[in-house]
């Protein structure tokens, strides 16, 4: 099958979930035998073209990278035509709006190919986040941003984004949660939503003898007997690190533990001082954004991971990747995040409130001091990531779509 995938971001352009999810599911469908040509934003070293895992991916020059833009609009559909007119494509894959230009010009309808698209989060997320680091900060300025944000988000859905969703044939949604969101805010019919979850690689992503990592503990100048908490994210307030260095002057009333904080971003800078205010500064690491296979390793060195988000979204790759790793997790009660945590039991993961930091420390001090805890939730963690969020169930779940728009498009009308 030769699928056209749309995305405006890479994992070439920066590091994110989006980035690694369309890559990883490119590269998996490719190893089943299938062609895969992304179509995408331009690059810093302005390559057009590169065969990256046996993806075919081209970058339009002259649009914004990582964003959408007229431009990309534009150039996506004269891309998209020249490429079908040599080897004609079966389906056509829309990360979030990525091919709204091609479907503007009813290309898909044009050439009689189905349209899917996979959302990455929906009007609603993006408002409620802002609400939550904007509007309730109760500061002039994220009180205005929130406007801002609301009213483009509005002008958005109206003008562009529920014609072109409420167009695909198929909606793919990543979370359990997803499909009531689609049904109400796009009006989208139930049967033309999918649910495939999104993978990861749960061999990569394996529990580690714990003596392969002492250079890494002995590198960043940690003591053998204190407790690793670890967070990975992009460093943005509303992915919510704050809120993990917020907590250590408690944790660290309770035992000896060091925070190592994963990724980078426009708001390290404020983390930082944030460190030094609290006192706590030689009790963080911040070591910078860092490679698939070294973030392994971190999930492997640490005895907890937190991700005290507030942004409503699709649940973070990393809460499924620290999963596979056998570790527990603590995270935010948001968006799809009780899609990979049985919020019933909590057996396998532990949901708190948004921002609520006392239950935060809490829950971090409670699973530091009970080692069989720990260890009984990781176990039960990565059972359930390799038996349901693998990049191999994940591939199988999206070539099974592709079939049946493919050869059953009128079934779903």
């Amino acid at each position: 099958m030769k699928i056209c995938m749309f995305s405006r971001i890479m994992p070439v352009h920066s590091a994110g979930g989006m980035q690694d999810h369309v890559q990883t599911l490119s590269a998996g469908l490719v190893k089943r035998g299938h062609q895969v040509t992304v179509i995408t934003t331009a690059r810093a070293d302005d390559v057009e073209f590169e065969i990256i895992e046996g993806v075919h991916v081209h970058f339009l020059s002259g649009t914004v990278a990582g964003r959408y833009s007229r431009a990309f609009w534009e150039k996506s559909v004269r891309k998209f035509e020249e490429l079908h007119a040599r080897v004609p494509f079966d389906v056509v894959h829309s990360q979030s709006i990525a091919a709204c230009g091609v479907f503007a010009r009813q290309l898909p309808r044009k050439y009689g190919l189905p349209l899917v698209t996979s959302l990455h989060g929906t009007h609603l997320d993006v408002l409620t986040t802002s609400w939550h680091t904007d509007f309730l900060s109760a500061r002039p300025q994220g009180i205005v941003r929130f406007g801002a944000v609301a009213v483009k988000m509005f002008f958005d859905y109206l003008t562009r984004d529920v014609w072109f969703i409420r167009g695909s044939d198929i909606l793919i949604a990543t979370s359990d949660a997803d499909v009531w969101k689609y049904t109400t805010l796009y009006r989208v019919p139930v049967k033309r939503i999918r649910k495939v979850y999104n993978g990861i690689d749960t061999q990569l992503f394996s529990p580690s003898p714990i003596s392969s990592l002492q250079s890494l503990r002995a590198g960043l100048n940690i003591d053998p007997d204190a407790k690793i908490i670890l967070a990975l994210a992009r460093l943005q307030k509303d992915k919510g690190v704050q809120n993990a260095i917020a907590v250590m002057p408690r944790v660290l009333a309770q035992m000896r533990a060091v925070l190592i904080i994963v990724g980078d971003g426009d708001y390290r800078a404020t983390l930082e001082k944030l460190a030094r205010d609290l006192g706590v500064a030689e009790h963080v690491r911040f070591v910078g954004t860092q490679p698939l296979a070294e973030c392994a390793r971190y999930f492997n060195l640490c005895d907890v991971f937190v991700n005290p988000t507030l942004r409503t979204d699709g649940y973070d790759l990393t809460i499924a990747e620290a999963m596979a790793c056998a570790k527990p997790v603590i995270v935010s009660d948001v968006g799809a995040n009780s899609t990979l945590i049985d919020r019933a039991t909590m057996r396998d993961g532990i949901l708190i409130p948004r921002g609520d930091n006392d239950a935060l420390a809490r829950e971090i001090v409670r699973v530091l001091n009970d080692p069989t805890l720990a260890r009984a939730m990781g176990e039960r963690a990565r059972e359930k990531i390799v038996a349901r969020f693998s990049i191999e169930a994940m591939v199988s779940g999206m070539e099974k779509v592709y079939e049946e728009v493919c050869f059953g498009k009128k079934q779903i009308q």
